[in-house]
């Protein structure tokens, strides 16, 4: 059971770690949506409804837990950094609410965070979320503000003949807490969310059920993140839900995160310098072998 509290620790929790990692916040959300994933992926089904709250407190005593430690073969790669950066979120989650948070369970965490990554493409480009490019603009919308908030505004339309049912915030003097508002439309919300209806609804289309909405990446970037199928089926199994039957847009979108280092992309680069200078040796040794052939034949071919 999520509750306001709950939210307002996780979204600290998700500012203070990419401030100290100089993460952007956006691509956090998704690494926390993929460590989640495969934490999920080989358990057993009776492992998502325990609370996560209990394997955090069991790390933080100094006993083995599985979900927050990297395995054997993955030190020293992105895998186990990754999983310090999940890790350290969801203890700063623990510390903020004091050990109390036991009704969240990892369906919960889950699901949470999806819904969150499905809110952050309310303001700018759906492909690049303005709300997440800094954590001034992430409080403020997520956390506490005194702005107005109209979730269907971008897609309110004349002819429109179903208008969902969402609850938009007034303007306020003085900055007020989210979490509350954010909680309710989470609850009215998470089963038809996670059906997936609707991915990347335009405005022209009009069509959206929810308050926030999933969106596909150009070119396998820039969009969201979904779990693999077979996760997806034992989150809607938790909410008494129908199970994914084979759906190619899902599994298009449903996908591994792949933090890229800088190193990453250095070496990227330099493995396509060194393709182009082969290119182009090649094709300067073909110019030459056709200019000796011109040359022999008196500068014209048969």
């Amino acid at each position: 059971m999520v509750e306001a509290c709950f939210h307002d620790a996780l979204i600290l929790s998700i500012v203070k770690v990419t401030k100290e990692n100089e993460i952007g916040i956006f691509e956090f959300i998704k690494l926390m949506i993929s460590e989640t994933n495969w934490i999920l992926s080989p358990g057993a089904r009776d492992f998502g409804p325990s609370p996560v709250a209990i394997y955090v407190q069991t790390h933080i005593n100094g006993g083995y837990s599985y979900p927050l430690i990297s395995q054997s073969y993955h030190r020293g790669t992105f895998r186990e950094r990754n999983r310090k950066l999940y890790r350290d979120c969801l203890v700063n989650i623990h510390e903020i609410l004091n050990g109390d948070w036991e009704e969240v369970s990892w369906y919960d965490f889950l699901t949470y965070i999806l819904f969150i990554q499905s809110n952050c493409h309310h303001k700018g480009n759906p492909n690049f979320s303005k709300l997440c490019r800094n954590s001034d603009s992430f409080l403020n919308f997520f956390y506490k503000s005194k702005s107005a908030f109209n979730p269907w505004s971008q897609w309110e339309l004349s002819d429109l003949q179903y208008t969902p049912v969402m609850e938009y915030i007034k303007e306020t003097k003085t900055a007020e807490f989210r979490g509350e508002w954010w909680v309710n439309a989470f609850k009215r919300e998470k089963e038809i969310f996670l059906m997936f209806e609707t991915l990347a609804p335009s405005n022209s289309l009009g069509v959206r059920f929810t308050t926030g909405w999933v969106v596909r990446g150009i070119n396998g970037k820039g969009g969201d993140i979904l779990p693999s199928g077979h996760v997806i089926n034992q989150l809607r199994d938790n909410y008494n839900l129908p199970s994914l039957t084979g759906d190619y847009g899902l599994g298009c979108i449903s996908r591994d995160l792949h933090y890229e280092y800088k190193g990453e992309d250095k070496e990227e680069k330099e493995e396509n310098e060194l393709f182009n200078f082969c290119d182009f040796v090649y094709v300067s040794i073909g110019l030459v072998i056709i200019s000796k052939c011109i040359s022999k034949r008196g500068g014209v071919f048969p």
